[in-house]
């Protein structure tokens, strides 16, 4: 896992450099919070699906891959929104949800994460006259950025467990083995980064 999901390519969105696919994702971030119209709000979604599909060479089966484990999560946020708010307020939110899930699983296939590493790390050092290690919060911030697809990969792999066994519609059966997974590969993560000295990353010599 600490390798990663980056899938190497030779197209444009692989050259661009770190600190560019970072910022895009910041700003796309920012972007999709002030929007308030959903036609706007549409045309920045198709426009991120078609970046992550075509123009980064991703696929179509990819990008539905990414989008399925947040089927369950649009409808819940479409029916509490429909309930306490309106219809538009419910499409926006579930647009914004999807967009931000495929940016980040983007920069994730297409950023190595020595590279986000090394950005991060750039970014926080000027925390470190007040004791802050930006190596280690930097790779923190880099690993979780990278680990939000694997997440919603687990949770795919149980939907599939469960739809085999005639459970798809059994959401509360999926929570435990989906969690218990998760635990499981956070052990392992961990174990890992304490193998490689994770401790004492940044300390100066």
């Amino acid at each position: 896992m600490i390798a990663g999901l980056y899938l190497p390519g030779d197209g444009w969105i692989h050259g661009l450099s770190a600190p560019v696919k970072l910022g895009f994702m910041f700003f796309t971030g920012l972007t999709i919070v002030v929007i308030s119209h959903v036609s706007v709000m549409v045309l920045l979604t198709i426009s991120v699906g078609f970046i992550f599909s075509v123009v980064a060479g991703l696929g179509f089966k990819r990008l539905w891959l990414s989008t399925r484990p947040l089927l369950i999560w649009v409808l819940a946020i479409l029916l509490a929104q429909l309930w306490l708010v309106s219809a538009e307020a419910a499409v926006l939110i579930s647009l914004r949800l999807v967009t931000l899930v495929w940016v980040a699983t983007l920069v994730t296939y297409t950023t190595r994460l020595s590279e986000m590493s090394d950005v991060l790390a750039a970014m926080c050092s000027v925390l470190r006259p007040l004791g802050v290690n930006p190596e280690r919060i930097a790779f923190l911030i880099a690993l979780t950025i990278r680990l939000i697809p694997s997440v919603f990969d687990i949770v795919r792999d149980v939907r599939d467990v469960q739809k085999a066994r005639g459970l798809e519609r059994a959401y509360i059966a999926m929570f435990v083995p989906a969690l218990t997974r998760l635990l499981r590969e956070s052990d392992a993560l961990s174990d890992a980064l304490t193998a490689r000295g994770f401790e004492r990353w940044g300390d100066k010599r």
